[in-house]
């Protein structure tokens, strides 16, 4: 990917200096994008994706791969995008939208990503950092609660994001930093799921999916092995989730060195680094038969409890700092994203958490995050507490990414367009952009829209009552959701998706009278007072 040079945009985000503008490099953003993206999905939704494939070894690969190749071509097309200007350094994925597509749908963007997207992702990234800490003491691969119920895991949730947000305000370098350890840290129970799979499971074939159609897994699962072409489907959207985050590097665009050319690098290659990564424990998983990681090790020492144990808790602490380092990257970009909304006044209440925040920097991120993470505690955290369940956290994380990368997808589309334009915002080409970008947005136009007109709508008829068990990460001793109760979440998602923004607006517009900003149903004036 060759990089013509442009000016050096720098940082309008109050509170950042042009020294600290540009602290991080190209390994530091690839640690960002990796840290935020490597470490849950590839832990947590594989055994979902082996469920949904019966097993079937191929079945698993092309999801994955398929998955692999969209993202990748949506990231590719984004190294174009990203290199257009816009108005705040910091602005990211709403910034590209404003320049490329328009003021209207920038704003719109803009509310959608810290009230919708980065709202729930950290709530759910929390729930599973929170299971991964209960997991550290249970004594089998599945997540044993003990006394305890959804209520504890939900609690050590919140008081993780309280945790990181604070830790946000008073040490971001420090913590910049332990997203570079984390990032290296997180590949010691990637490689050992790796190298454990396929050696033990090329020594020992009993359990290997490629030599053994139907099975019963070590984990209690049982395989048929039949090849499903809907079941390769219905696993897009949760590999999607292990793919996701890969922009949250353009919500600190202001604090790196050379962000026209490190930002679209770091993006490619954080992808590519991913999917290879991806890949390679999913086929040390199939050697061994174990959609879990956890239970790749209980395969090899079957015969040796203190072994097994063992090594049930050594991969459990790593894991777990895996899902730290996520939880981290990700809080990072979402109080910056935050602080940028309330900064701009496009959040209803924005002038009230500016006037409390007294100007220090991420303050107005932090009441934000806290009151979005307040809001959505309530609406999924009731439900799951009650129930006793981690599907619907599970379930709002799928469909919040497959939502988004249908945003992305938009977004990769109109860059084809901007290329025939003439009065097209002026961006750095790339070769094969033009192939990345119908790839990447064919593929995910395709993905949302098999999830909303067939599996969550016309599949209902014939599955109305069964149990949906592609959501949920650890359901022993928890009620299932039906197929029926799992479409009603998806619909819901989809109401507040569309209801969030209009009572956004509405608020401004109620409660301030002297707004000058147009909304996003509003043709964007021409000049606008300050």
């Amino acid at each position: 990917m060759t990089f013509n040079k442009i000016d050096k945009q720098v940082s309008t985000e109050p509170g950042v200096s042009r020294k600290t503008a540009a602290s991080i490099g190209l390994f530091g953003a690839v640690s960002i994008i990796i840290g935020s993206t490597v470490g849950v999905g590839i832990f947590f939704k594989n055994g979902n994706i082996f469920k949904n494939n019966n097993g079937n070894p191929w079945g698993v690969l092309f999801s994955w791969i398929i998955a692999f190749v969209v993202a990748l071509a949506i990231a590719y097309s984004f190294g174009e995008i990203v290199t257009c200007k816009t108005k705040s350094a910091n602005s990211g994925l709403a910034g590209w939208y404003e320049r490329l597509i328009g003021y209207r749908s920038g704003r719109l963007v803009k509310i959608l990503l810290p009230l919708l997207y980065y709202g729930i992702y950290v709530l759910v990234d929390a729930i599973f950092f929170s299971e991964a800490i209960f997991n550290c003491f249970s004594q089998n691969n599945k997540i044993n609660y003990g006394n305890s119920t959804m209520w504890y895991v939900i609690l050590v949730a919140l008081a993780g994001i309280f945790i990181f947000a604070t830790l946000n305000l008073f040490c971001s370098k420090a913590l910049q930093k332990t997203s570079n350890v984390t990032t290296i840290l997180k590949f010691i129970p990637l490689a050992l799921v790796i190298f454990t799979g396929i050696i033990f499971g090329c020594i020992n074939k009993d359990q290997n999916l490629f030599v053994n159609g139907s099975i019963t897994t070590t984990d209690g699962q049982e395989y048929s092995g039949k090849f499903s072409f809907t079941g390769m489907l219905d696993s897009l959207p949760a590999i999607f989730f292990a793919f996701d985050s890969f922009l949250i590097i353009g919500n600190i665009a202001g604090e790196m060195k050379n962000p026209n050319k490190n930002i679209p690098l770091s993006i490619v290659v954080s992808m590519i680094v991913a999917g290879i990564l991806y890949l390679l424990v999913t086929i040390g998983q199939i050697c061994v038969g174990c959609g879990s990681a956890y239970a790749v090790f209980d395969f090899v020492f079957a015969n040796n409890a203190t072994a097994k144990s063992v090594f049930h808790y050594i991969i459990s602490i790593f894991i777990f700092i895996s899902i730290f380092g996520v939880l981290n990257s990700m809080t990072m970009g979402a109080i910056r994203s935050f602080d940028s909304a309330v900064e701009e006044e496009i959040i209803v209440g924005s002038k009230w958490m500016k006037k409390i925040s007294n100007g220090k920097f991420l303050m107005k991120g932090f009441i934000l995050l806290s009151l979005i993470t307040a809001f959505y505690t309530i609406i999924f955290g009731i439900p799951s507490g009650v129930m006793n369940t981690d599907q619907i956290f599970d379930g709002v994380s799928n469909f919040i990414v497959l939502a988004f990368f249908g945003i992305y997808a938009v977004l990769s589309a109109a860059s084809i367009f901007n290329r025939y334009n003439g009065h097209a915002p002026e961006v750095i080409k790339q070769k094969w952009q033009i192939p990345a970008a119908v790839i990447g947005s064919f593929g995910c136009f395709f993905v949302f829209g098999y999830g909303l007109i067939w599996q969550f709508c016309g599949n209902i008829a014939n599955n109305a009552n069964n149990e949906f068990k592609a959501w949920g990460l650890f359901n022993e001793n928890k009620i299932t959701l039906t197929y029926a109760q799992a479409a009603l979440w998806f619909w819901v998602m989809c109401g507040i998706m569309i209801l969030v923004p209009f009572l956004n607006e509405l608020g401004i517009k109620a409660t301030d009278k002297n707004y000058d900003q147009p909304f996003f149903w509003q043709k964007q004036k021409k000049t606008i007072v300050a």
